[in-house]
């Protein structure tokens, strides 16, 4: 295996995308990083129970991906997919809003919900920077364990992290369901979560899905825009900073990037990374300038987070819920019908994209 692993980055519609998959997943040299006797975690990205563009993985994403993956030699029944939920997601109602049921029947694959599964304690060769101190002993599922980890996240902006993408995906992999404590030091859990998946899997990949980008407060509250772009590497650090350079952020002020890079888990300075593809260096990229912001639901989050309300966050008590449906309440029977649904309707209109989801 290769040492530094290059980030892959091509041009893609909706005519080319099942062959642009293919390209992405070669140019960033997948059968050399995850094509090995081990089974295939998909983790797909369920941010939102409710469909909306760039919110959650693509179908298309998830069918194109595992077609490129039987191309390589590697047995449906050997790859599968998992995704978790969080206070105010449900994974059942995601499965069939975000139409990945029917691929999931197209391969006949296994879904591992994991608030089902089975998770046991590790032991961790390195020290973690926080992720302890917040929950305790780290467990993981067991289902994961020694399989290639795939990564499925759209580009898209983070009230807490600024940006998703490969490292932010692993929030949902590996801590439970109520893991919002950890959104005042997310950029520090992220790298822990890095740490882990290091240490747990045969390697480490993803295809970040740009087709659609979505800006402003995320990961639920945006604007959905045409990106056109996919970005592939078994350097999720890497694959991270490229995706930044896309959005139109820097990279350096990203905390979970420079801290990850620090440690030695990934390269995230622009100049030390090889770019391949449809691109020749990082001064070609396409960007798409993205504003991060946070919706009033996570600034009243991250308020709470440095009071002593913050004791109701880690408790069970009654008064826990109370910002759960505060949340709910916001995102679903307001923003979602008041605004979501227009910016939906005006994405169908004119989006190619579109299109390709509905035939799903």
């Amino acid at each position: 295996m290769k040492g530094k692993a290059p980030v892959a980055v091509v041009k893609t519609t909706p005519k080319t995308f099942f062959d642009d998959v293919k390209r992405v997943m070669d140019a960033a040299e997948a059968p050399e990083y995850i094509i090995n006797e081990a089974q295939i975690a998909i983790k797909l990205n369920l941010s939102w129970s409710k469909f909306f563009p760039s919110c959650s993985t693509h179908p298309y994403t998830f069918d194109a991906v595992m077609k490129a993956l039987l191309s390589y030699g590697k047995n449906a029944k050997d790859i599968f997919s998992l995704e978790n939920e969080t206070v105010v997601t449900d994974i059942y109602k995601g499965i069939h809003t975000n139409r990945w049921k029917s691929v999931l029947k197209k391969y006949n694959q296994r879904f591992i919900p994991l608030t089902d599964a089975e998770w046991i304690p590790i032991t961790l060769k390195r020290k973690t920077i926080a992720l302890e101190k917040y929950f305790g002993k780290i467990e993981v599922p067991r289902a994961i364990i020694g399989t290639n980890i795939f990564h499925l996240p759209t580009i898209k902006t983070h009230g807490h992290s600024m940006m998703t993408g490969a490292l932010k995906n692993a929030f949902g992999l590996l801590l439970r369901k109520i893991r919002h404590q950890a959104h005042l030091v997310i950029h520090e859990v992220l790298v822990d979560l890095l740490i882990i998946q290091k240490e747990i899997s045969k390697g480490l990949f993803t295809v970040t899905d740009g087709t659609i980008i979505g800006d402003g407060p995320g990961p639920r509250t945006m604007i959905p825009k045409e990106g056109n772009v996919l970005v592939a590497s078994a350097d999720l650090v890497a694959a991270d900073a490229i995706q930044c350079l896309i959005m139109g952020l820097d990279p350096f002020k990203v905390k979970k990037l420079v801290l990850a890079e620090k440690m030695g888990l990934g390269t995230m300075d622009p100049s030390k990374i090889e770019i391949t593809g449809d691109f020749n260096n990082v001064d070609e990229l396409p960007v798409y300038p993205c504003n991060p912001g946070q919706s009033p639901v996570i600034k009243a989050n991250r308020i709470m987070l440095k009071t002593p309300l913050r004791a109701i966050a880690h408790s069970h008590s009654k008064l826990f819920y109370i910002p759960i449906l505060g949340s709910m309440w916001y995102h679903d029977y307001f923003w979602y019908p008041l605004i979501g649904k227009s910016l939906i309707k005006n994405f169908e209109k004119t989006s190619q994209w579109s299109q390709l989801i509905h035939q799903y």
